[in-house]
C-alpha cells in the first residue's frame, strides 16, 4: 500500500503546493466552510498579549455580522447567502466574486428514520434560517435535543422565508412529517408496499398443504350443472357480443337545465358558449369545475354530455398513460389511438385530484400525439376537469399544484395544469378546510357503534379502512365465515417480469384473486359502463365455472356475479341480474418490451381502503379513519362516501384526532391552491357575466 501511495512530485507542482496555488483552472471557486465552530490557529509571532490565538471563522463573522453592517438586508440573510456574498477584509465586509461556491460541512443523511436526522435538521437550520450571536438562536435558544431540532426545522419549512430560500423545501417537509408519525403505526409507504393480495396470500395458509384442505377435495365442476353447454360456451364472449348488439341511448340522461343553481348554470353556459363558437381562431377550453358530493356535479356533467354529444368523452378512450406505458406511441398503436379520439373535441376528467403531474404530462403528450398539434396545449383538445380538491392526492406522483415537479414530464403536466384559466366553484365546504369544532366532534360521536340504535342494519355495509392490512384481514375474516371452499386463482403471465408488475399498472388486474360462492366482490375495470358493469360496481359471487379438466389455481371460464345495479340484457332468465365475468388480458409496455397478465377483473369488497373508495357513493359504510391523518383529506374522503351521516357508522376518535387534519402540512399547501382557484373562480364569473350577459 505504501508503494501505491508514493510518487515523485515535480518541482513546479511542489511550488504550487507551497504557495497554496491551484493546480487546475475552473470557472468557479469552491470555498470550504465549516459549521462545527472550528477556527484556524494564528501564527504565534503575530499574537499580542490578551489576543485570541485563533482567527474568526466565517461562522463567527456571520453570527456577529451586525458589528460590520447593521442594515436589514444583512440581518435577514441566511448563512448560505452571506457566505456566497461577503468576506471580511481589514475588518470590513467586502463583496465576493459571483463565482464563489461554498462547500459546507459537516453533512448528515436526510433519512427521516436515520439515527442522525436531528443533526441533519440542526445544520439545515444553521444554513437556511437567519440567526444571530450564537447557534442556539437558530432553534429559539432551546436545548438542542433531537425533538427540538426536528420541530424547529418543521416549523421553519412552513414559513414563507423557508419556502422561498430552502431548495426542494416541499420534499424536505415530507421527510420531517414522516418522523412525526406514531411509533406504533406503520408509515404510509410501509403499508402500501404490500398489496392486499399479498397479505391475503399469507392469511390463506391452507393452500400450503392442499391435499388435506376442503378446496382440494371439492368438485369445482358442480356449478356447470346450472347452465347449458351453449351458455357455458358463450360466457367468455357474452358481454362483448351483447355490447355490440344491445342498443342503449346512454347520452340522453334527463336533465332540466332550468333547475340549475347559479354556479351550475354558469359552468354550463361557459361550455355552451365555447361549443357554439364556430370561429377558427377560438382557443381550446380549459375549465375546472369544483364541487363536493351533493352539489350536482354529476347532474351538470350529464347536461354537458347531452350538449356536446359525440364531441365529448367523459374518459379518454384507451388512453395509454399508466406508469408502465409512458412511452411515445408508434405504428399501429398510434393509429388506433388517433382514430379513437379523432372526432372528440372535449374531454371531461372526473375526480381530477387523483391525477398527478406526471400522469397529466402524459395526457398532454398523448393529446398532442393524437392531433399532431404540438404547439397547442392538449393538442388543441378542450379539457374540463371536475372534482373536489379536498379529495386524496395522487399515489406515487406529486399533486398538480406541486411547485417542484419530479422530472420533465411532470414539469409538462404542471405547466399544462396552470393553463386552466377558468374555474367554477359549486360550493364552499368548511370541514374540508380543517375547521372542525367540538360540536363537529360530538356530532360524529353520535355515529359511533355504541350510539347507533340500528347497528344491525350496518352489518352488511362496506367497511372503509386506511391500510391494506386492515382491509385484507377483514376480507379474509368474511371469506372464512362463508364456510365455502375458497378458490385461489392465479393470473396467467407472459413473462416472469409480468408477475412483478403491480395491479395499478395492469388496469387493476391482481396476480392472485381469492373467491368463494357468496363472496362480495367489486369490478376493477369498465366492462360495459352503460348497463352498470363499471369499475367499482359491486355484487355477489353465485357460481364459478371451470373447464372439465381445470380447477383452482387455474383461471375459470367465468365467474357468475349478481350485480345489484345491473340494467342490461339477461344472461339467465332465472337470474336476471347475474352476469358472467370472464378473464381479461391486459398488456403493459415497459423499457424491455410488452408484458401480459390474464386475470378476472374482480376483488373482494367487504372492505376497501379509503384510497380505493374515492369516487364511490356507498349506500352505507362502516368507517375507521385510523389514529392519525397520515394523508391529507383521508378523513373527509371516508366520511363523504355516504350521502348523509345517518348512512354511516364511525369508529370512535379523539377530538385531537379530528383536529389533527388542520395541522397537516399537506393540507396547508392544498388550501393555498384552493385559494388560488377561488380567485380564478371570481375572475371567471366576473369576466363571463360582463361579456355574455
Amino acid at each position: 500500500m505504501k508503494s501505491l501511495g508514493e510518487r515523485d512530485y515535480a518541482a513546479q507542482e511542489t511550488m504550487h503546493h507551497l504557495l497554496s496555488l491551484k493546480l487546475h483552472s475552473s470557472s468557479f471557486k469552491v470555498m470550504p466552510v465549516s459549521l462545527n465552530g472550528s477556527r484556524r490557529v494564528r501564527d504565534t509571532a503575530s499574537i499580542d498579549e490578551g489576543e485570541s490565538c485563533t482567527e474568526y471563522s466565517l461562522l463567527d463573522v456571520y453570527a456577529n455580522r451586525e458589528q460590520y453592517d447593521s442594515s436589514q438586508n444583512i440581518i435577514n440573510m441566511n448563512f448560505v447567502q452571506f457566505a456566497t456574498t461577503y468576506k471580511v477584509v481589514n475588518n470590513e465586509l467586502t463583496k465576493l466574486p459571483e463565482n464563489v461556491i461554498p462547500r459546507i460541512f459537516p453533512t448528515y443523511s436526510p433519512n427521516p428514520k436515520g439515527p442522525n436526522f436531528g443533526l441533519y435538521c440542526k445544520y439545515q437550520l444553521l444554513r437556511f434560517k437567519p440567526w444571530r450571536t450564537t447557534q442556539n438562536n437558530a432553534w429559539g435558544d432551546q436545548e438542542p435535543t433531537d425533538e427540538v431540532l426536528i420541530n424547529c426545522w418543521h416549523e421553519f419549512l412552513q414559513t414563507p422565508y423557508g419556502q422561498s430560500n430552502v431548495p426542494d423545501w416541499f420534499d424536505k417537509l415530507q421527510a420531517v412529517i414522516q418522523t412525526q408519525e406514531s411509533e406504533d403505526e406503520p408509515s404510509e409507504e410501509q403499508e402500501t408496499t404490500r398489496e392486499e393480495w399479498m397479505i391475503l396470500s399469507d392469511l390463506n395458509t391452507p393452500f400450503d398443504n392442499s391435499e388435506q384442505t376442503p378446496e382440494s377435495t371439492y368438485d369445482w365442476h358442480l356449478d356447470r350443472a346450472n347452465y347449458s353447454e351453449q351458455q357455458i360456451q358463450e360466457m367468455p364472449t357474452w358481454i362483448k357480443t351483447n355490447k355490440e348488439e344491445y342498443t342503449i341511448d346512454e347520452q340522453y340522461d334527463v336533465v332540466d337545465i332550468n333547475s340549475f343553481s347559479e354556479m351550475q348554470k354558469l359552468a354550463y353556459d361557459i361550455v355552451k358558449f365555447h361549443f357554439d363558437d364556430i370561429s377558427s381562431e377560438k382557443e381550446p377550453l380549459c375549465l375546472i369545475i369544483n364541487g363536493v358530493a351533493g352539489t350536482g356535479k354529476s347532474y351538470l356533467i350529464n347536461a354537458i354530455r347531452n350538449l356536446l354529444q359525440s364531441k365529448c368523452a367523459v374518459v379518454l378512450p384507451q388512453l395509454p398513460i399508466g406508469s408502465r406505458g409512458k412511452k411515445d406511441l408508434t405504428g399501429q398503436s398510434l393509429c388506433r389511438f388517433q382514430e379513437s379520439v379523432n372526432n372528440i373535441g372535449y374531454i371531461i376528467i372526473d375526480e381530477y385530484s387523483m391525477l398527478g403531474q406526471v400522469t397529466f404530462g402524459w395526457i398532454d403528450k398523448r393529446c398532442k400525439q393524437a392531433t399532431g398539434s404540438n404547439d397547442k396545449v392538449f393538442g388543441g383538445k378542450s379539457l374540463i376537469l371536475t372534482g373536489d380538491p379536498g379529495q386524496l392526492p395522487p399515489v406515487a406522483d406529486k399533486p398538480l399544484y406541486h411547485a417542484k415537479p419530479s422530472n420533465a414530464v411532470g414539469e409538462q403536466g404542471h405547466q399544462a395544469y396552470h393553463m386552466f384559466d377558468k374555474v367554477v366553484k359549486l360550493t364552499v365546504n368548511q370541514r374540508v378546510q380543517g375547521n372542525s369544532t367540538v360540536d363537529d366532534w360530538k356530532l360524529l360521536l353520535t355515529r359511533q357503534p355504541s350510539n347507533v340504535t340500528n347497528l344491525c342494519d350496518f352489518e352488511d355495509s362496506t367497511r372503509l379502512f386506511y391500510s391494506n392490512e386492515q382491509v385484507a384481514n377483514y376480507n379474509h375474516e368474511q371469506l372464512t365465515k362463508l364456510e365455502h371452499p375458497v378458490a385461489h386463482i392465479n393470473a396467467r403471465h407472459s413473462s416472469a417480469f409480468a408477475k412483478k408488475i403491480s395491479s395499478d399498472d395492469m388496469s387493476g388486474l391482481e396476480p392472485v384473486v381469492f373467491l368463494a360462492k357468496g363472496a362480495r366482490v367489486m369490478l376493477t375495470m369498465n366492462l360495459w359502463s352503460s348497463v352498470g358493469l363499471c369499475n367499482g360496481a359491486t355484487g355477489t359471487v353465485v357460481d364459478i365455472i371451470y373447464h372439465n379438466n381445470h380447477q383452482p389455481p387455474n383461471l375459470p371460464i367465468a365467474v357468475i356475479v349478481e350485480f345489484e345495479n345491473y340494467r342490461g340484457p339477461v344472461f339467465n332468465e332465472n337470474q336476471p341480474l347475474c352476469i358472467p365475468i370472464y378473464p381479461i388480458t391486459v398488456t403493459s409496455q415497459t423499457e424491455i418490451g410488452f408484458h401480459e397478465r390474464q386475470q378476472l377483473p374482480l376483488r373482494l369488497a367487504w372492505a376497501l381502503t379509503i384510497h380505493k373508495s374515492q369516487g364511490l357513493t356507498l349506500p352505507k359504510a362502516w368507517i375507521d379513519i385510523g389514529k392519525s391523518e397520515r394523508t391529507a383529506a383521508v378523513s373527509y374522503v371516508a366520511i363523504s362516501r355516504v350521502k348523509s351521516l345517518a348512512s354511516c357508522v364511525i369508529e370512535p376518535m379523539t377530538y385531537e384526532r379530528l383536529t389533527s387534519l388542520k395541522s397537516s402540512a399537506n393540507l396547508q399547501y392544498r388550501l393555498e391552491e384552493e385559494n388560488r382557484l377561488d380567485q380564478l373562480a371570481q375572475a371567471t364569473s366576473s369576466a363571463f357575466r360582463t361579456t355574455n350577459y
